[in-house]
């Protein structure tokens, strides 16, 4: 059996064993919870909503059986360790957090005849997340084994020319890409703000001059690659930025991506795949030795491409 069977056969088991522990504690303690229970509380801990006791499933499994089915497919479709470390992850927190939620819940209403007795301490809050964090790191490190399948690079790849290094000189390659549609968006919100400040005041002006200013500081991206490691920064201030440290890179080449293939534009995090996307066309991507992916769009990534694998050898070579 592969790693990609093997994760689909336990990833279903997970999930089977996961969907029976969130209906089970309402089956077993039904005697010694009102009915209706409270399901929904204010920030002071005190009841605001109540669901009856047969339809309280029915509240938790769709969101966890929505988000399970999403981590089964991406984990068992991807040819990457990586798909199966994210889904893994993915599976790991999302059964805690709706674990959490139903046993912190049912644990609120234990022994009350009404469900306005209830109270839900903030401290629970604060357990299920924290529980659902550790979940997810387990998760990957489960889900973070083994080689990746056979055919598992990227389609389209160009291979770097080779770039030689002088002994002694810093070499330092800059590079940039923007997108037209952010722009255009963001200009057209700052506009909106503007006229709204005008006509209806600042409380209506507000919401669209903020998104304006944030898609516009996003629109653009500046790409620099030296001895460090390779550095991301947003629009002309600069930040937000993120940085990659040569060490954790493997490999670097050029492919061709479109928007949809990394789940659009912008920012964006997948099972296998971080994704600076503001236009579709010849990507930098860089191969992180966790086994992701870290894709830029940027103009002639090839050059840079070309640095980081120099850099690399270089260090190697030390």
């Amino acid at each position: 059996m592969n790693r990609r069977k093997a994760f689909l056969v336990l990833s279903i088991a997970w999930t089977m064993l996961v969907t029976v522990a969130l209906v089970s504690p309402v089956v077993v303690l039904r005697e010694r919870l009102p009915d209706p229970i409270a399901t929904h509380f204010s920030g002071a801990g005190h009841p605001d909503g109540s669901t009856s006791l047969a339809m309280f499933p029915l509240v938790v499994l769709p969101g966890w059986l929505l988000l399970a089915v999403f981590g089964v497919v991406v984990g068992t479709v991807g040819e990457r360790r990586a798909h199966r470390a994210g889904s893994a992850a993915l599976l790991g927190a999302v059964a805690a957090f709706f674990a959490g939620i139903t046993v912190s819940t049912l644990w609120a209403n234990l022994d009350h005849t009404s469900w306005q007795d209830a109270r839900l301490p903030v401290w629970h809050v604060i357990l299920v997340l924290v529980g659902a964090a550790v979940a997810a790191f387990a998760g990957w490190l489960v889900g973070n084994r083994g080689p990746d399948e056979p055919g598992a690079e990227p389609d389209e790849a160009v291979d770097a020319a080779g770039l030689d290094l002088e002994p002694g000189r810093r070499t330092v390659w800059i590079s940039s890409a923007s997108s037209r549609v952010l722009g255009i968006v963001g200009a057209a919100g700052v506009l909106v703000g503007v006229a709204a400040v005008v006509l209806s005041g600042w409380q209506v002006a507000l919401p669209a001059l903020l998104v304006g200013i944030v898609v516009s500081a996003l629109s653009t991206v500046r790409i620099r690659v030296d001895e460090r490691g390779v550095r991301a920064a947003f629009g002309p201030q600069r930040f937000p930025e993120r940085r990659i440290r040569l060490e954790q890179i493997s490999s670097a080449q050029v492919a061709r991506h479109r928007a949809m293939e990394v789940g659009g534009w912008g920012y964006r995090v997948l099972p296998a795949t971080t994704a600076i996307m503001l236009r579709g066309g010849e990507c930098l991507v860089l191969r992180l030795n966790s086994g992701r992916d870290f894709v830029i769009s940027v103009d002639k990534p090839d050059r840079g491409a070309d640095l980081v694998n120099a850099l690399l050898a270089e260090r190697s070579a030390m």
